[in-house]
């Protein structure tokens, strides 16, 4: 299962160089203050070095090319600052400080090479390796000593710098000490999977349940079956006879039994309020509903630790002509009535092969939702359905309202959806990235309009 999941997860870490640099940039041009990509780009190794130790899933390889370019990058930059403050003379002592710190650092750095130095045990899931030779045989910690005393003997090198800017070096040494702390408790979060199953309802309860709701389904939505594009409907706005009867199959043990045995210690919080009814089509529109055959992930709260969310798709009717491709778990299957599939809703990277056959009866389903708590703290276990619920109604308004779409504005909204959803599978944080870059340039024209009505 390991290796499924860096399938899918890992290949996205080489985006963080862009999406890093473009926020950073776009932050600094929408607020007109140089402090934000100094700070920024100074900082941005700090940041890719605890992401990478606490969550465990950038591509080894990758993340020793981007620490190492954000760490030039950071270094140059404070050069470059101190440049105009030489004139003023330095301190002597802080020129020694930092002689010293740079040589443990090297020394440090040559004792564990470039992998065991960026995370190439943590990343790879390999068995420590104790490291004995200098400066290891006689510190405990070197590494981080080096560069303490680096940051020390900057901050006093000249006292005029440091006014210039007071928490650029006090910043460098708090993170530092911070992700010290953080890898001297190795300090992490679980890296938690669900792999997908299929199953199937053999029990005449179950299997008369569906068919009523299939039958129900069929004359409720008859208008929706001759449509051409696909519908969504909430299971909470059917009738209550309805709901009840879907209750007995979203909730039944042969749903539920897998995620308690995959994940045993957590508890599991349905999500009825996102569970819908659905007639799956291809929409070859390339409206917001365009996803089913493209390479996707259903969320992008991925990075969100102590939590999961497994989906249910339980079929009310289909042949098994398509064949689902659940990519991360390495796995495929051919639904038909009765079955129903699990997976991973943020994690899972998955496509339907096939094409859709009008003339074949409909693919009628239900998408359900089951938030998988492992932390067991209540205000966190509240924030994290808070934001699922969140981003899935945003993204399932986006997607609706450009389905089919007829006007410039919805041909715009789904274009923009398509968009979110390769960069997705890039990297969750794209998505955030360029909706944020899009907000800032709003802000911009709006401030410049502002300004010129002034």
């Amino acid at each position: 299962m390991e290796l499924a999941v860096n399938k899918s997860i890992r290949i996205s870490s080489g985006t963080n160089v862009i999406l890093v640099s473009a926020t950073i940039i776009g932050a600094w041009w929408v607020l007109g203050h140089n402090a934000v990509w100094i700070y920024g780009f100074s900082y941005a190794y700090h940041a890719l070095n605890l992401q990478a130790f606490l969550f465990r899933r950038s591509n080894p390889e990758s993340f020793m090319v981007q620490a190492i370019l954000f760490r030039t990058v950071a270094f140059i930059l404070l050069g470059c600052l101190l440049v105009p403050y030489l004139v003023f003379g330095l301190n002597h002592l802080a020129v020694a400080v930092i002689l010293i710190g740079t040589l443990l650092h090297i020394s440090a750095f040559s004792a564990l090479g470039f992998k065991k130095t960026y995370y190439g045990t943590e990343l790879t899931r390999q068995k420590h390796r104790i490291v004995e030779a200098f400066p290891y045989d006689r510190l405990q910690h070197p590494m981080v000593l080096g560069s303490l005393l680096q940051f020390s003997g900057l901050y006093f090198l000249v006292p005029q710098f440091t006014q210039a800017y007071p928490f650029l070096v006090v910043g460098h040494l708090i993170l530092s000490i911070l992700t010290a702390v953080i890898e001297h408790f190795d300090l992490h979060f679980k890296d938690y999977f669900f792999t997908s199953i299929k199953g199937s309802f053999s029990a005449s309860d179950r299997v008369e349940t569906i068919d009523w709701i299939r039958d129900w389904s069929i004359k409720q939505f008859q208008d929706d079956l001759r449509a051409e594009c696909s519908m969504h409907r909430y299971i909470k706005t059917l009738p209550g006879e309805t709901c009840l009867k879907i209750d007995a199959i979203r909730y039944a043990d042969e749903v539920m039994q897998p995620i308690r045995h995959a994940f045993p210690q957590s508890r599991i919080v349905p999500l009825p309020m996102t569970d819908e009814i659905y007639i799956s089509r291809y929409n070859i529109d390339r409206g917001g509903d365009q996803g089913l055959f493209d390479r996707h992930h259903d969320g992008n709260l991925r990075f969100m630790p102590g939590a999961s969310v497994v989906r249910s798709l339980l079929y009310l009717s289909s042949e098994d002509n398509l064949e689902i491709v659940f990519d991360t778990s390495g796995m495929k299957f051919n639904m038909k009535t009765y079955d129903f599939g699990l997976l991973d809703f943020h994690k899972e990277l998955h496509w339907v092969n096939g094409s859709y056959d009008p003339e074949k009866p409909p693919r009628i389903l239900l998408k359900c939702n089951y938030y998988v708590d492992h932390v067991g703290y209540a205000p966190y276990r509240w924030l994290g359905i808070s934001l699922n619920v969140a981003v899935f109604y945003c993204v399932k308004v986006a997607m609706e309202y450009s389905k089919s779409p007829k006007t410039y504005l919805q041909k715009l909204v789904g274009s923009l959806c398509n968009i979110v959803r390769q960069l997705n599978n890039l990297n969750p944080a794209a998505p955030v990235a360029l909706l944020f870059l899009l907000v800032v340039v709003s802000m911009k024209v709006i401030l410049l309009q502002i300004g010129n009505n002034n």
